[in-house]
């Protein structure tokens, strides 16, 4: 776990936080934030991220340049929006020979724990990129929060994700000292999630308490309108999301099916039996309609399902809680969800 940042970075950090505090009628008068197609006007302090990044290089998409420099700015920026870190107890360990990084309230006994799965396009991110979440969820939560390390592409292609995020959850759930076990994830992390329900219920496993679905990656196969609407201009680009797709299916005679429900969980034909859903989409987001459209399939199936629309963010906010007000409220309200889902298990 390494939190030690260059001195440029320190100085950005600030601003950008400094920045973003201000009131938002004054940064929406500077920012003059956009307004989709169904009403919804960005955040002034997203707006004005946006433009901040613009303005240091940024804003051309996360796997421009490749993907070592995609890493490496993935993490820098986690670090720059990350703010203050929630105080936790953190350990490094392994669950099922996976490592994982273990976050435990500062004060109280957890009441169950969480499996949280980290986004970045199954190529990216790690534990350290969503730190600041995982802190924040342990102690609004009051849960043991298990961030999974697990294997990324190119180098690991589908189904080495979900093989190690199933291996871990799979273990917890056998073991009672786990108490209840909830599974969430963002973006990527949020089909790895959706994935580990699926698998439960076809190997006859018990469902999480929760499945916490962030900007969640439904389909891989469809184009929706949202990906047309957003394709450029908000963070994560189009041509992100086509290279992505690319390196986790892998290439070849070995190369995964699109329409694999474990790859694309709106392809699955049934979707009965599954966890609760707490599903979150961003207003600004390419994969927002295939979102609502899966939390509608979950519902449609008889799953009790909350559907939560964060109509001023982007695509991805979990980690980004140390800059903008509604990924600190989006955050906070998914721990809330999480904190009553194991207090009922």
């Amino acid at each position: 776990m390494n939190h030690r940042r260059h001195p440029l970075d320190r100085i950005l950090a600030a601003g950008t936080r400094a920045v973003t505090a201000l009131p938002e009628p004054l940064l929406a008068a500077v920012a003059r934030p956009p307004v989709n197609s169904a009403g919804e006007r960005l955040d002034a302090d997203v707006a004005v991220s946006l433009r901040l990044l613009r303005l240091i290089g940024g804003g051309r998409g996360m796997t421009h340049g490749g993907l070592a420099r995609g890493r490496r700015e993935l993490e820098r920026q986690a670090r720059l929006a990350a703010g203050r870190r929630t105080p936790a107890r953190v350990r490094e360990t392994r669950i099922a020979g996976v490592p994982v990084r273990e976050y435990l309230p500062r004060h109280a006994a957890p009441r169950g724990t969480v499996v949280l799965l980290h986004g970045g396009g199954w190529a990216m991110g790690s534990p350290d990129s969503h730190d600041a979440p995982a802190r924040r969820l342990a102690d609004g939560a009051g849960a043991r929060v298990a961030s999974v390390d697990y294997r990324l592409a190119p180098e690991h292609p589908h189904p080495a994700a979900l093989d190690d995020a199933w291996a871990v959850y799979a273990e917890l759930a056998a073991d009672p000292a786990a108490g209840p076990v909830a599974v969430a994830g963002d973006s990527a992390g949020a089909t790895l999630a959706a994935a580990v329900c699926l698998r439960a219920r076809a190997r006859g496993l018990p469902q999480p308490a929760l499945q916490a679905l962030v900007v969640p990656v439904a389909d891989l196969v469809g184009r929706s309108a949202s990906r047309a609407e957003f394709a450029r201009g908000f963070f994560l680009h189009d041509a992100d999301l086509e290279w992505f797709y690319r390196v986790r299916l892998g290439a070849g005679a070995g190369a995964a099916d699109p329409a694999d429900p474990e790859v694309s969980p709106l392809r699955a034909g049934d979707l009965r039996g599954l966890a609760p859903a707490y599903v979150a989409v961003a207003g600004f987001d390419p994969l927002r309609d295939e979102g609502l459209a899966y939390a509608g399939r979950l519902a449609a199936a008889g799953v009790p399902v909350a559907l939560v629309r964060h109509r001023g963010l982007v695509h991805p906010f979990l980690n980004s809680t140390g800059i903008w007000r509604g990924a600190r409220r989006a955050v906070d309200q998914l721990a809330g969800a999480l904190r009553l889902a194991l207090a009922g298990a």
